[in-house]
């Protein structure tokens, strides 16, 4: 696992003056937002044993996350159907009173799920999902492989963050705003990736590590940051 106290040293030269603490409360959040817009970290769960009358399960997702949304579920090899609540009431007026095998989720929040109807026997294994997560408020860790392939995108976040923070020494809301822009084209990558639909779309903005472009870079901060 990646700790958020690792990538503090690659924020800290674009915030000269920002506490530590602040630094990785924004990292965790940006992360967050991430992972909640792209959906890119994606994770299948162990397969969940269905028992006979009971509707709501619970996710058993890796410490430190909390699951998003369910990307797909299968129950006995058969494609479940999303549902929403208004919908679950209109088309199922009586689903609590019903058994059966089912053909609908819900996803009650970020802990549990509904099946519907309400199962009819107790199978083992037999509920299988696939879920994006997002870590938790108090999280300090996140998987490494998701902090490799999209490090760039969790410091852009992270830097549109804290330089937007008024009135600090190190706030500047055009730096903030380019950041914003460069954040939102990762996101928008990272989703067409988590829907395999990733097809080489042409970068449009050149950069070497963290950071604006290199004349941005040395208007604001010097030679130093030339790296």
């Amino acid at each position: 696992m990646a700790t958020f106290d690792s990538l503090i040293k690659e924020i800290l030269p674009y915030v000269p003056g920002c506490p530590e603490v602040l630094i990785k409360s924004n990292l965790r959040s940006a992360t967050i937002e991430f992972c909640e817009k792209s959906k890119a970290f994606v994770h299948d769960l162990e397969p969940i044993t269905s028992t006979s009358g009971i509707h709501e399960y619970e996710f058993d997702q890796p410490v430190g996350t909390s699951v998003h949304s369910i990307l797909w579920a299968i129950y006995d090899g058969e494609d479940l159907d999303p549902i929403s609540p208004r919908s679950l009431e209109l088309n199922y007026p009586d689903w609590r009173d019903r058994s059966s095998i089912p053909k609908v989720y819900l996803q009650k929040d970020s802990n549990k799920f509904w099946l519907i109807p309400v199962p009819n026997a107790t199978q083992a294994s037999i509920i299988q999902l696939s879920v994006s997560l997002k870590p938790t408020r108090t999280a300090s860790n996140i998987d490494t492989s998701f902090s490799n392939d999209y490090r760039d995108g969790i410091l852009y976040g992270t830097l549109y963050r804290l330089l937007r923070i008024p009135s600090r020494a190190w706030t500047d809301l055009y730096a903030s705003a380019d950041y914003l822009g460069l954040f939102r084209q990762q996101v928008a990558e990272a989703e067409l990736r988590a829907r395999s639909g990733d097809l080489g779309v042409r970068r449009l903005v050149k950069y070497r590590g963290v950071g604006l472009t290199k004349r941005k870079r040395y208007k604001k901060y010097g030679m130093e940051l030339d790296y």
